[in-house]
């Protein structure tokens, strides 16, 4: 009976491991409203390139200072930020991703579409008062072809 319950437990963790990732809209995954339902299981959002680094003048919250490759993308279809930065440059959503994958985003042009794997990491920046700014921490990424 112990060797059966082994079996299962492994049988049902391969399922687990290889469990279908949810998709999701891109609006509603970064949406702050939302973005907590998806900081702690992996969900598949489709997207467009927009450029490498953060904003000019964008606050680094402390969880990016190391180990990541910092990107812009925007909604597929959709446009950067009708807000801007303090210089009055447009901007993508941010999106994060291990240094060691930082030539798979190195290589993309603006408006290359995407599919993205991640979590989302919302951050309540106190030099906003508060205000929820939600971050995608990148696990895997494929162009759209």
């Amino acid at each position: 009976m112990r060797r059966l319950t082994t079996i299962l437990a492994i049988l049902l963790a391969g399922l687990s491991a290889h469990a279908e990732v949810a998709t999701e809209s891109f609006t509603r995954v970064l949406n702050p409203v939302y973005a907590k339902n998806y900081s702690n299981v992996s969900v598949q959002i489709d997207a467009a390139f927009y450029k490498l680094g953060l904003p000019k003048f964008y606050r680094i919250p402390p969880f990016m200072k190391e180990g990541y490759c910092i990107f812009q993308c925007t909604r597929i279809g959709g446009k950067e930020s009708d807000l801007s930065t303090l210089n009055g440059e447009p901007y993508g959503e941010v999106f994060l991703i291990e240094e060691s994958k930082k030539a798979e985003i190195e290589k993309l042009t603006a408006g290359e579409k995407l599919t993205i794997i991640g979590k989302t990491k919302p951050y309540a920046n106190p030099l906003a008062f508060g205000k929820e700014e939600v971050y995608f921490i990148v696990e895997s990424i494929t162009p759209i072809k």
